[in-house]
């Protein structure tokens, strides 16, 4: 960062600290956002409800993410340092506000959790709006931890970040974490006065399009970050399996104890706009020349807000317009040479991220999730509903599915001027799912779990736009000859000994 402290005149006035996302080495990439939003702030000025925002400090940070020791928690200790270097003990007497894009939204939120919530101090920050964030993640980070991820980054003369990637990937225990400790403490955030928003596009810039890599024209994302991902509202269940009771049955039943949810924080799709680029990227677009651009009128919107009515207000106003927008890009025509159609049809989509452990606490890592409709019947789910699904890398309890939710839930039919693409979809009578983990047998192993499918498990887990995560807690069966005590005379090889029947009862946690 850099520049001069702001004149008292200018000290209620909102400071606005703009923070780049991952790979990032030189500030041009904020291209011309920070000029545009002096300029439209100036025109603002003096007008109803217009934010009030110090033009004259614009701050520009940069933070290293290419190098592989690097992580996000290193980088949340050095931006709290960086900004007590430039404003000291006035920090806490500005009226703050930091505009991320990318990664820089997830770092924003660790440096909040770990020096200001988790140490009981008030926060410093007024306003977050996170530009494309991958709160949940993005499914390129698994990526770019290949081989051909790092000789790119070696031909461009820097490291791939992998300390970084190892919290983008999809479902790593860091973002899930903070995930949660947001969940939780979002209430007290906002009693703090913290205005968060998400502002994401859902287009795909096909100039940046890479033909052997389908997650860069993936469906409901910028190309790089899914709405879904971006987005901080979200829910959480918990699914708990009964106890291994010497049952015969083949299947032991999942039950729904805990359901939680994060809402309330605005979310916006803005038109047109892809992750990065010139020409589309929802952050380098911005013409400084140009009348008016999506971004930068929902940024200035964001910091509008002065109050809990405001913040309510924007939020329904948000949820509408996206509504619109996404009506507006459901069908897209692409014209390229060839015979071949170029029409697709933009669906939204839905991220749920699903984890595995036992009654004692231990992940499981070996496992199947079969997912199924009406009469607990794979065979009866729509075609095309998943899209995608992925494993985390380091942590193989986690599995990250994504599904069209208009297959799913259903879809008006989709028509284009010549008269309909796409007939109405009638989306799944129900869902539910099957657990099988491994071993199935031996000493200590698992019972297969069923969760019969329901529309309410359905509609539960599906959410366009959002992600969920399920906690799925399965009866860790410990067999009776583990442990054997027996008379001192008695003297046997007991290498080759039965398993025994099941120990009674739950497993305490260690």
């Amino acid at each position: 960062m850099a520049g001069k402290s702001a004149s008292k005149a200018a000290a209620k006035a909102i400071t606005v600290v703009l923070v780049h996302g991952w790979s990032v080495r030189t500030t041009e990439t904020y291209g011309a956002l920070p000029e545009k939003l002096r300029d439209e702030a100036r025109k603002l000025k003096g007008k109803a409800n217009a934010p009030k925002i110090d033009v004259h400090n614009i701050w520009l940070s940069r933070y290293i993410s290419f190098h592989n020791e690097v992580r996000l928690k290193d980088i949340a200790r050095a931006l709290d340092a960086a900004l007590r270097d430039e404003f000291g003990d006035n920090l806490e007497k500005r009226k703050l506000a930091m505009i991320t894009h990318s990664t820089g939204g997830p770092a924003v939120r660790e440096w909040l959790q770990r020096h200001y919530v988790n140490e009981g101090r008030k926060l410093p920050l007024d306003y977050l709006v996170m530009l494309a964030p991958a709160n949940f993640g993005s499914a390129l980070a698994q990526l770019g931890r290949t081989r051909l991820g790092r000789l790119k980054a070696w031909f461009e003369g820097v490291e791939p970040g992998l300390g970084v990637l190892d919290w983008l990937e999809l479902g790593s225990p860091e973002s899930m974490h903070l995930n949660g400790e947001w969940r939780r403490g979002w209430k007290k955030l906002r009693q703090q006065g913290l205005y968060s928003f998400v502002l994401t596009g859902a287009s795909i810039d096909h100039k940046a399009y890479d033909h052997v890599n389908s997650y860069t024209g993936e469906m409901d994302s910028d190309g790089v970050v899914r709405t879904a991902a971006a987005n901080l509202n979200h829910r959480h269940l918990t699914l708990e399996q009964a106890s291994s009771d010497g049952s015969k049955r083949d299947f032991l039943p999942l039950v729904l104890t805990e359901q939680h949810e994060l809402t309330g924080i605005p979310f916006r799709l803005l038109p047109g706009m892809a992750h990065s680029g010139d020409r589309m990227g929802i952050q380098r677009s911005v013409r400084k020349t140009s009348q008016d651009h999506p971004t930068v009128d929902a940024i200035l919107a964001c910091l509008s807000v002065r109050s809990a009515a405001d913040y309510r207000k924007l939020d329904r106003q948000f949820a509408r317009d996206s509504v619109e927008i996404e009506a507006a890009q459901r069908v897209e025509v692409r014209d390229l040479p060839g015979p071949f159609d170029r029409t697709r049809i933009n669906d939204p989509g839905s991220q749920v991220v699903f984890r595995l452990h036992d009654d004692a606490g231990e992940p499981i890592r070996d496992f199947e999730v079969i997912l199924t409709a009406g009469e607990d019947d794979p065979d009866r789910l729509p075609p095309g509903f998943l899209l995608d699904r992925q494993r985390n890398s380091r942590d193989g309890s986690t599995l990250t599915f994504y599904f069209n939710a208009a297959r799913m839930l259903g879809a008006a039919a989709v028509e284009d001027q010549d008269g309909g693409l796409r007939e109405e979809l009638p989306g799944c009578e129900a869902l539910g799912m099957k657990i099988i983990a491994y071993p199935l047998d031996g000493f200590v192993h698992y019972r297969p779990a069923i969760l019969p499918a329901s529309k309410e498990f359905l509609e539960a887990l599906i959410v366009p736009h959002q992600t969920t995560v399920v906690d799925i807690v399965l009866h860790r069966v410990v067999r009776k000859n583990v442990f054997r005590i027996g008379k001192r005379h008695e003297t046997s090889d007991f290498t080759r000994s039965e398993p025994g029947p099941p120990l009674p009862g739950g497993t305490s946690r260690d």
